[in-house]
This record gives C-alpha cells, sequence and structure tokens, in this order.
C-alpha cells in the first residue's frame, strides 16, 4: 500500500514529493457532540476518507485539524469550538506553508458543515493574493440524492446532526465507541412559535424559507436532529467508498487542471 500521510515522511523527502506536483490534501472536521450514543470526534472519519484517497491517488495528506467552528454546539460538553478568526487564520497559515515550498494543488477534505464557509472566505483570499486555486469536497454534503435513495430508500430523509450519515459512518469506522442505549425518547422540536423548524439556521412561514440562527439545545436536549436508528454500518461503508472515490476522481481532475492563474507574488 503506499505510503502518503506526509508526517511520516522525512524534510527531503517531502521536497522530493512536492517537486512532483502533487494533489495535498487538508483533513478537517470538528470535536464536537453528535448526540449521546454517538462519539464528539467527527474529524476521524475525515482523516480516515484522506488516507484512503491518498492511498488510491497522485495525493498525500496532511495531519487532521481536529477542532472546527463548532458555535452551536458549545452548550454540550466535549465540543472544542474555535473562532471565525481562529479558523481563518489557522487554514490560511497552513496553506501559506504550503505555497512557500511550491505546492500548488491543494484540497480541503472537509467532514464538518460549520467550517465550510471558513474555508470558502481563505480559499477566495489565496486566490485573490497568490493566484492558486483551492479545491474543497464537503463530505456530507456531496451524497447525492439519487444515492441517498439507494441507502435509505425513495423519499426517506434521516438526514440531521447526531443522525444520519454520521451514525453509521461511526458505526462502520468506531463500532466500539457507539452506545445507542444512551439515546432516550427522540426530543428534537418540528417547530418554534408557530414557525416549522428546518435546521439549526432555517424556519418555514408557509412556503417561504427564512432563517433564525439556534443553538442545539434550543431544539434537541439530546443534540440530535434526524434519525439515529435508520443507519448501521453496512450503510456507513458505503458512504466511506463512495466519498473515497468522489474523492480520487477529484484528485484526478486536479492533477490536471492548471490551478495557477497568476504568478505567485514574489517572483
Amino acid at each position: 500500500m503506499k505510503k502518503s500521510e506526509l508526517q511520516y515522511f522525512t524534510w527531503k523527502e517531502i521536497k522530493e514529493i512536492y517537486s512532483e506536483n502533487p494533489v495535498i490534501l487538508i483533513p478537517l472536521g470538528s470535536m464536537e457532540e453528535h448526540g449521546p450514543h454517538s462519539i464528539t470526534g467527527d474529524y476521524i472519519a475525515a482523516y480516515e476518507i484522506a488516507k484512503r484517497i491518498s492511498e488510491k491517488s497522485n495525493a498525500f495528506t496532511l495531519p487532521v485539524i481536529p477542532f472546527g467552528h463548532s458555535e452551536y454546539f458549545r452548550g454540550f460538553s466535549g465540543t472544542i469550538s474555535l473562532s471565525l478568526k481562529t479558523m481563518h487564520l489557522l487554514c490560511k497559515d497552513i496553506l501559506m506553508s504550503l505555497l512557500e515550498h511550491g505546492v500548488n494543488k491543494i484540497v480541503f477534505i472537509n467532514g464538518h458543515s460549520g467550517n465550510s464557509p471558513i474555508i470558502d472566505n481563505v480559499a477566495r483570499e489565496v486566490k485573490r493574493e497568490h493566484g492558486v486555486m483551492i479545491g474543497k469536497i464537503d463530505l456530507w454534503r456531496s451524497l447525492s440524492q439519487s444515492f441517498k435513495d439507494e441507502l435509505y430508500g425513495k423519499g426517506v430523509n434521516p438526514m440531521g446532526h447526531g443522525g444520519e450519515p454520521i451514525t453509521s459512518v461511526m458505526k462502520y469506522l468506531c463500532p466500539e465507541h457507539i452506545k445507542m442505549n444512551l439515546l432516550e425518547e427522540k426530543d428534537q422540536k418540528s417547530s418554534w412559535q408557530a414557525m416549522q423548524v428546518g435546521g439549526l439556521s432555517q424556519v418555514k412561514i408557509d412556503d417561504i424559507t427564512t432563517s433564525i440562527y439556534f443553538d442545539m439545545e434550543d431544539l434537541s436536549e439530546q443534540g440530535v436532529l434526524g434519525d439515529p436508528y435508520i443507519g448501521n454500518s453496512e450503510i456507513g461503508e458505503k458512504i466511506i467508498n463512495k466519498l473515497v472515490q468522489y474523492g480520487v476522481k477529484f484528485v484526478e481532475q486536479m492533477i490536471n487542471t492548471n490551478t495557477v492563474i497568476n504568478k505567485m507574488k514574489g517572483e
């Protein structure tokens, strides 16, 4: 199996790797509540997917960033939330370290939705300042509706924080740590003051969707939105395999793409 985790190489070996212009993956996720039954470290999934992508393609992976921006889960023990500014600077500093050593094909493997707008902002900043285009895969958002219909049945929607896909994924990756017996009866709210709840930042009034910004405890004392009972380890394995397949194809496209659109500053 191809050795692909950069922390296990010497600096001279990494210099040689970078000279061949590979794709460098930056996996990141969060440490936050996922209901009483599932583990806090969803970054484990992002790193596992990044490793598998890099083993099957012309990519190498950095160590995972384990913390993310998880402001709306701070009411639950175990959650570690970085501020927007800290997360932005962390991602920017990692990118700049790569660019300084000639790397210009970079993809974030993101396992936490709260990180996504921060990565978007950093990527656009780097593009504007240094002329390098950065890639990103938002893991759970990238699952197509047809694939979800195949997994759960047409018209079934078990998705939601603490529900799917993370419960199935962790049942596959870390089955010994899942505690389904700690779940209580479903307690999530479907409405808030006569408005239909659509998630942590969405409500519906008639057929119009608008925003109100909830913390998780406003909607669920257990920290669960979605159905944590419908999944299993077999579904989790299929999800991981599909995301690795997506990732390998994306790396292949990045390899054949000119991500440098202007000269780097200082050249």
